[in-house]
């Protein structure tokens, strides 16, 4: 029996009747030939990774990872996988008689290798170590070439998938690949102990790049389907002219341009700040991965700093990128809009480096989507046709979400890097991509003890692979900020701690190597200090006084409220009393739909935003949170709920944020014209001694969203000392005044605060438990173990609902234009939809399945808006239920 008359078949994508399938020999050598050219072309690294695994000649690299690429689909082998597909030529595999138990060909395929394979010496490379150390090496490379679909392969004590002959033939068809590579050896140095704990490291590195020549070679735009017997040697060849045609569609690597200094990357920039300054004189020189942390005010250039030094890195050759992390979809976009003036100044001039946005709603970036460009060969728009070669993201990396770290430049939200390090399927590949890349974590104070700990473990993962990562705050606290040290220096070995600073040291730059910690003082820009007077208002009768008063003397004024229930009342309120005109009022929440909100978030930047020309007398928006990071705002009066000093610190950064003239508009210089800025925060009464109940006697929903109401009080205490929050002297008293540990509490307020510091140590804990367990390498039984359940963000479950109007029969959806179904969508609480979806009415039936089929979903609520008096849904209220 020769493995041509035996051979088993694999279906690869679309299928095309009795012409789709492909031997399994040939599949296996496209995998293998797009690994050699990888190597050959160091694609992705790998050349290098090698080269610090100690196999520094190129083209045995090459000849021995298209080897092991060989034994990728062993697991195909199996009778129990191979039977699966029906064929009038292959009788053989039909034998539907006997059945199998599921199993992945990854999890058979390693099965075999320690059941049978690794005993098979014959089929080992040559090597001059004992045959037992041959075995031990191969065995950690099984684990990453069978674990090519995201995750190592899990080990099987029993298996009866494959027959006798099913393992003469996976045999057989390895004894003969050996004939291809001349080249192939295993080096003595692999045997020793120095190199197996390298290996660990670069097994996550391997398999990434495993996965990519799989996902490559079994593209059959360039690996047509080939079902007819040749010699291996012809095939081997035609492999390796394909992978040259199928890797030259890739985007090419960008060579990083010479820092010049910061007028080529902000020629706009006529004076650096003080921090921006720091940012051009900081001794970058340490070899390995290097963590800054820049805490200076909003105003005070962070993000430019941040890219300075990002530039400085990158052109000293200690990295080749960059990704951009920010807290939500809307910062991130924001950024991204920013990053296009500045980009292309990080590569040389004829570089073409992809700016890539890195968020789940990516496309429904106008501005992102008509970025893409091409270089396959095989799409329509060619390079050489006009505007194929424009400025923007390389289309190869925007088909998944998984490949999106591998560009150049990414901005998106810091979940995509946090990926990296969880549990979740392909999350070596988020590692490949933020593989040399300096990490910039914006906002990093935003996250809570959950995230907080995933961050952490980004930045010791991110620094024990060699890499640097900067992180901006203008609140961090001490404990926030020494935990993050203390992450890094897990990851490169340093033996230093972060001292705790003094409450003037701020602004203030952390500056960790692997040999040391270097401490920055930083000046303040005259143009970024202030001082926001805090008043304080105890009903909400007299925060609406407050609104109509500033309605009246025309200022322009925001309310930013902790609850959407609360900002939707407010607003019905002043609404209904016809003290604001409807016209001259904006409600914003994460209530609306994606169009809606889209609206919203444009009419509040004509008002409010920096470049705003419509008429800003009188303009009132009552808001959630979504204010507080997400757009560029500036108001002339603002009110506050009582919120934790972090957040009314932010939110304090939209009032009177830029220089303007008593009328409104903007000045490039000089003073600002308006009355010395106010923040009213409408808390409950002050108490020395307050009852448990202090809080939601007067801020229900507050209490509910704030629930450590122990740092509410703490935050109303400080600022009824201070009177005002001064920035930047006073912003590190400020926040430990209300987050330092040990502070004591009164008694009324000891057992929430208690309930919430065990909330915070099993958050940590439990984020803990979702990581990756790196130093054990990518072998079976590392923890990829995708449970259930995986975020990211662990908040109170949320659902999507799809809004739709029945309009003669048809489903349509609530948003018009392009991508209107998602346009269409919004999320809301699950404890939220479980108390109000009796107000609605959800599409049902027929109509619902249809919609279902139409839409490519299993399941789905769909709401049917109608146009009665007590509708629950409106484009200036959003989704509230019915009326009361």
């Amino acid at each position: 029996m020769t493995i041509f008359n035996y051979w088993g078949k694999t279906r690869l994508r679309d299928t095309a009747g009795g012409d789709d399938y492909h031997l399994l020999c040939w599949h296996s050598l496209d995998v293998a030939a797009v690994g050699y050219e990888m190597v050959i072309n160091n694609i992705y690294h790998v050349t290098d990774y090698f080269s610090l695994y100690g196999l520094t000649d190129r083209d045995k690299a090459a000849q021995f990872f298209a080897w092991v690429l060989c034994w990728h689909d062993i697991g195909k082998f199996a009778h129990a996988f191979q039977q699966k597909y029906r064929h009038e030529n292959f009788s053989t595999l039909n034998d539907k008689t006997k059945q199998y138990e599921y199993a992945h060909h990854t999890e058979l395929g390693f099965w075999l290798w320690n059941d049978d394979l690794c005993e098979q010496s014959d089929l080992f490379p040559p090597a001059t170590i004992a045959p037992y150390k041959i075995k031990q090496i191969l065995s950690r490379w099984m684990s990453v070439v069978t674990g090519h679909h995201g995750r190592p392969p899990e080990a099987r004590e029993v298996c009866n998938h494959f027959r006798p002959q099913d393992r003469q033939a996976a045999h057989q068809f390895l004894l003969q690949i050996k004939a291809l590579f001349p080249l192939l050896a295993i080096p003595d140095e692999w045997a020793h102990d120095e190199y197996k704990s390298r290996f660990k490291q670069l097994s996550w590195l391997f398999s990434a790049v495993t996965v990519l020549a799989d996902w490559i070679g079994s593209d059959t735009r360039y690996f047509p389907r080939v079902a007819a017997p040749q010699p291996l040697e012809d095939y081997w060849t035609q492999a390796l002219s394909n992978a040259r045609t199928a890797l030259s569609a890739l985007p090419a690597a960008s060579p990083v341009a010479t820092f010049t200094g910061i007028g080529n990357l902000f020629p706009f920039i006529r004076q650096p700040t003080p921090l921006q300054k720091k940012a051009l004189e900081i001794d970058i020189s340490a070899q390995g991965p290097q963590l800054f942390i820049l805490e200076d005010v909003t105003g005070a250039g962070k993000t430019e700093a941040a890219l300075i030094l990002t530039h400085r890195l990158m052109a000293a050759g200690k990295a080749r990128g960059v990704f951009l992390g920010l807290p939500t979809m809307a910062t991130a976009n924001a950024m991204y809009a920013r990053m296009h003036q500045t980009w292309t100044a990080l590569y040389q001039p004829d570089a073409r480096p992809s700016l890539v946005l890195a968020h789940s709603a990516r496309h429904l970036s106008d501005a992102f989507s008509q970025s893409v460009w091409f270089t396959d060969p095989h799409h329509s728009a060619r390079p050489d046709e006009p505007n194929a070669w424009a400025q923007g993201c390389a289309a190869w990396f925007t088909d998944s979400n998984k490949k999106a770290l591998l560009a150049e430049v990414g901005v998106g939200t810091l979940d995509q890097a946090m990926m990296a390090v969880m549990a979740f399927k392909h999350h070596n590949l988020r590692l490949l991509g933020l593989n040399g890349k300096v990490l910039l974590g914006d906002e990093i104070h935003a996250c809570d003890a959950w995230m907080g700990a995933i961050v952490e473990n980004l930045v010791e993962t991110h620094a024990r692979f060699g890499n640097s990562t900067i992180l901006l705050s203008a609140t961090l606290s001490q404990s926030q900020r020494s935990r993050l040290v203390a992450a890094f220096a897990r990851g490169a070995g340093l033996k230093d701690e972060a001292p705790v600073l003094g409450l003037a040291d701020y602004p203030w730059i952390t500056h960790a190597t692997s040999e040391k910690i270097n401490h920055i003082p930083v000046a303040t820009r005259p143009q970024v200090e202030r001082s926001v007077t805090v008043s304080w208002r105890h009903s909400e009768q007299d925060c609406v006084e407050a609104v109509l008063q500033a309605v009246r003397q025309g200022d322009c004024i925001a309310w930013i409220r902790n609850s959407v229930d609360d900002a939707i009342a407010i607003y019905d309120r002043l609404v209904n009393s016809g003290a604001v005109a409807r016209e001259n009022i904006l409600l914003f929440h994460s209530r609306f739909a994606f169009s809606d909100r889209q609206r919203i978030e444009n009419k509040a930047l004509a008002w409010f935003g920096k470049e705003s020309h419509a008429p800003r007398a009188g303009k009132v928006i009552i808001s959630t949170q979504v204010l507080e990071q997400s757009l560029d705002l500036d108001f002339d009066q603002m009110i506050s709920d009582l919120a934790p000093i972090d957040l009314l610190i932010q939110r304090a950064g939209r009032l009177q944020r830029h220089i303007r003239d008593r009328y409104g508009r903007v000045k490039e210089d000089g003073g600002d014209e308006r009355h010395a800025p106010e923040l009213i925060v409408f808390a409950p009464e002050w108490n020395d001694d307050p009852p448990a109940d202090w809080l939601s006697a007067t801020l229900r929903n507050s209490a509910y969203v704030y629930p450590d109401h122990g740092q509410m009080w703490l935050t109303q205490r400080v600022l009824r000392e201070q009177g005002e929050i001064r920035m930047p002297q006073a912003a590190r008293l400020l926040i430990e005044a209300v987050y330092a540990e040990g502070i004591e509490l009164p008694e009324g307020l000891k057992k929430a605060s208690a309930e919430q510091e065990g909330k915070y140590y099993c958050d940590r804990a439990f984020a803990h438990q979702q990581g990756v367990n790196f130093a054990a390498g990518y072998i079976s039984g590392a923890n990829i173990s995708l449970p259930e359940k995986l975020s990211t963000r662990l908040a109170e479950e949320s659902i999507t609902l799809w809004l739709a109007r029945v309009i003669n029969g048809d489903v349509v959806p609530y948003a018009q234009g392009e991508h209107a179904w998602e346009m269409s969508s919004l999320r809301v609480r699950q404890s939220w939809w479980n108390k109000h979806r009796q107000d609605f009415t959800p599409l049902e039936g027929p109509a619902l399945k249809r919609w279902l089929e139409t839409q490519h979903k299993t399941e789905a609520i769909v709401l049917v808006l109608n146009n009665a008096a007590d509708e629950t849904y409106s484009p200036e209220r959003g989704l509230t239920g019915k009326r009361k």
